[in-house]
């Protein structure tokens, strides 16, 4: 499977130095910092909840994002888009537009139905946003709903965005079989 994913030169660095790279807590922390405890609650989630898909390595933390369409990946300074050969026995896909809606502590709904369902029960709390009702300490009901709807991330039958993202538990140096570095006009 072909894979893209931008990161830091020093990502790069470390891949062609180690042979390979694992995402430790510490880089989330110190990426996000103020904002890192909410990344955390969902790439814990995460973490929890696939390592029965795909076996994670004893060194791997956290994932590595990416996306199976280039167009979708999102260039930064200092960094660079690795284009990935990977095979389908390493990655887990999913839509992206339910990761993040887990991003957003939202509910998944499992279609147009199940969603109006889930936007009037809110209502009749008068709760206007999905992640209110997660992060508040007032409705346990609401957030276990919500929480178990995220499970729906790995049903490849619903779909929200369209847009299929995976989670990589290392990047070795073996998988790349591109490095992009200024040709933006590639994407």
């Amino acid at each position: 499977m072909k894979l893209w994913t931008c990161q830091k030169k020093i990502v790069l660095d470390t891949i062609m130095k180690d042979e390979v790279y694992y995402v430790k807590r510490e880089y989330i922390t110190n990426k996000y910092q103020d904002v890192s405890k909410i990344f955390l609650t969902a790439y814990d989630w995460f973490v929890s909840n696939t390592e029965n898909i795909i076996k994670k390595p004893e060194k791997a933390g956290f994932p590595i994002w990416t996306w199976t369409d280039v167009r979708y990946v999102e260039h930064y300074e200092d960094a660079v888009i690795l284009e990935l050969e990977v095979d389908d026995d390493k990655c887990i896909v999913f839509d992206s537009g339910k990761w993040n809606r887990i991003l957003n502590f939202s509910y998944i709904h499992k279609d147009e139905k199940d969603k109006d369902k889930f936007v009037k029960e809110l209502e009749r709390y008068n709760i206007t946003d999905d992640s209110e009702a997660y992060m508040s300490n007032f409705y346990p009901q609401l957030k276990s709903k919500i929480k178990k709807s995220w499970y729906r991330l790995f049903e490849e039958d619903i779909k929200i965005s369209g847009i299929n993202q995976a989670a990589l538990w290392e990047i070795r140096k073996e998988w790349i079989a591109d490095i992009i570095e200024n040709d933006l006009e590639y994407i």
